[in-house]
């Protein structure tokens, strides 16, 4: 009997274990902060660490980023990421920046270019990431709307490569990007950012306050140990995510 009892403790224990799942919304490949080839990545392994602060292992969902708060809403998932607070009334919670992109301008050193508001770039051969126009202002979308010469693609190893090629005068794109397909290329040559834009931090967001409160604890938590700075060491080779806020007591 004694036995018997242990037995379906056990099995109970194994089946609140695996029901301690939180499924996260996320982007698709873009590494090195969402690498799919093996499942890694800075921004999928600190979600991962965060989760397990939390007491829950993370379950990825991949899915582009235009319908990670559109399928959160329409109750797939328990997480969606990369989101911005819009202004607008909205059912939803969102957690602390959890993440930072920093996108630059970014030129061969050899051409010596001087780019200090997008309409510096009008005359040359630019190529941002996909939307970009739509969200680095309207400064930007202006340039990029009146330019012959702007495109923007998917690929941004494509961006890398026609950069330091020469076929392009600049690229447009997060910083940690580019240097990740730099190492991939083996091409060193020096090249010049142009820091025309704020960074952009990233929230996560909740359909439950309760998981949302759970997050940013977690969050704080984990931005306060030697592993969030490894983390950022070990994907991007600097420390330049960002920084740790007061918690909210909202």
């Amino acid at each position: 009997m004694r036995f018997l009892l242990g037995f379906i403790l056990l099995l109970v224990s194994i089946s609140l274990s695996a029901e301690r799942t939180l499924t996260i919304l996320v982007g698709m490949d873009k590494p090195p902060y969402i690498q799919l080839q093996d499942g890694t990545g800075f921004e999928l392994e600190l979600l991962r660490e965060v989760s397990r602060k939390m007491g829950y292992e993370a379950v990825y969902l991949h899915v582009p980023n235009a319908r990670i708060r559109y399928l959160l809403e329409q109750g797939h998932g328990d997480v969606a990421t990369l989101q911005r607070p819009s202004g607008e009334p909205s059912t939803l919670y969102y957690s602390q920046p959890y993440v930072r992109y920093q996108n630059a301008v970014i030129s061969l050193r050899e051409r010596e270019l001087v780019i200090q508001h997008p309409q510096d770039m009008q005359p040359l051969r630019v190529t941002a990431f996909q939307n970009a126009h739509f969200v680095l202002g309207p400064d930007f979308q202006s340039m990029a709307q009146s330019s012959s010469r702007y495109q923007e693609t998917t690929n941004q190893q494509t961006q890398v490569s026609l950069l330091l090629a020469g076929r392009i005068d600049a690229a447009v794109m997060d910083i940690n990007i580019f240097h990740y397909f730099r190492r991939v290329s083996g091409d060193n040559q020096p090249i010049q950012l142009h820091t025309i834009f704020p960074p952009s931090d990233y929230r996560a967001v909740f359909r439950e306050q309760s998981l949302q409160q759970a997050f940013d604890r977690a969050m704080h938590a984990f931005m306060t140990s030697p592993d969030y700075s490894r983390l950022q060491l070990e994907f991007f080779g600097s420390v330049n995510q960002y920084q740790l806020a007061p918690l909210s007591t909202e």
